[in-house]
């Protein structure tokens, strides 16, 4: 399994978006890393996803972590918020990759990073 969280290079105190946290395993091992000075908030739009991620996140101790209800088109999230937005994943299911993009931008503080794992399929010039 890739982890966007792996090559994040992750610090102690940041705070981290996760785009599309569905139960949390990518926003449990970043608050490993941001440590308890640093939070780490995941958005999903699965209500049901979000309850398992928060009951996960109680049974196990983690206290920098929270778990919003929103699109990832439109970020429940303030501008210039956190300092790293990670996804797993999750963009190739939008139907508006560009506006995906200008919500993590928007959220992301001036020099703050956007690392994703991602799936792309297109055709190719040779007609695949």
């Amino acid at each position: 399994m890739w982890e966007s969280t792996a090559i994040a290079s992750l610090k102690e105190g940041e705070a981290v978006l996760d785009l599309g946290s569905g139960g949390g395993i990518d926003i449990f091992l970043a608050a490993r890393k941001v440590g308890l000075s640093g939070k780490v908030i995941g958005i999903d739009i699965s209500e049901a996803m979000l309850e398992r991620a928060a009951y996960s996140a109680v049974k196990n101790g983690y206290k920098n972590v929270e778990f919003i209800l929103g699109e990832i088109e439109k970020l429940p999230v303030s501008n210039e918020a956190v300092d790293v937005v990670i996804s797993n994943c999750v963009i190739n299911l939008s139907t508006d990759k560009n506006q995906v993009f200008r919500e993590a931008y928007r959220v992301l503080r001036p020099g703050g990073r956007l690392v994703i794992s991602d799936f792309y399929g297109g055709r190719s010039s040779r007609g695949g």
